[in-house]
């Protein structure tokens, strides 16, 4: 259990979890093979998934190509295309 800092909760304060933060992606024939960072690059291995999600037509229109990524250092990523936008995204679980 974490001790209670004694700060007052303040609706500024709040922040939605896991939101999506923009990032660069290098492509080749529409599929991701690096991530693009300041300081180099996140090659990919291997795109393990990639799935659809399109949306809200009514409201907000979502319309957004997911994949998920084992990258050269192992580790696994979740990024998408926004498809409207044309932007790249990570997006943590």
């Amino acid at each position: 259990m974490v001790k209670d800092s004694g700060t007052p909760s303040r609706p500024s304060r709040l922040r939605a979890l896991n939101e999506p933060r923009p990032i660069q992606v290098l492509t080749e024939h529409d599929l991701p093979v690096a991530i693009l960072r300041s300081d180099g690059r996140d090659a990919v291995e291997n795109v393990q998934d990639t799935w659809i999600v399109q949306d809200e037509w009514w409201r907000q229109e979502i319309d957004r190509q997911y994949y998920s990524l084992l990258l050269r250092n192992g580790t696994i990523r979740t990024i998408y295309h926004d498809r409207i936008t044309d932007r790249w995204y990570e997006q943590a679980y």
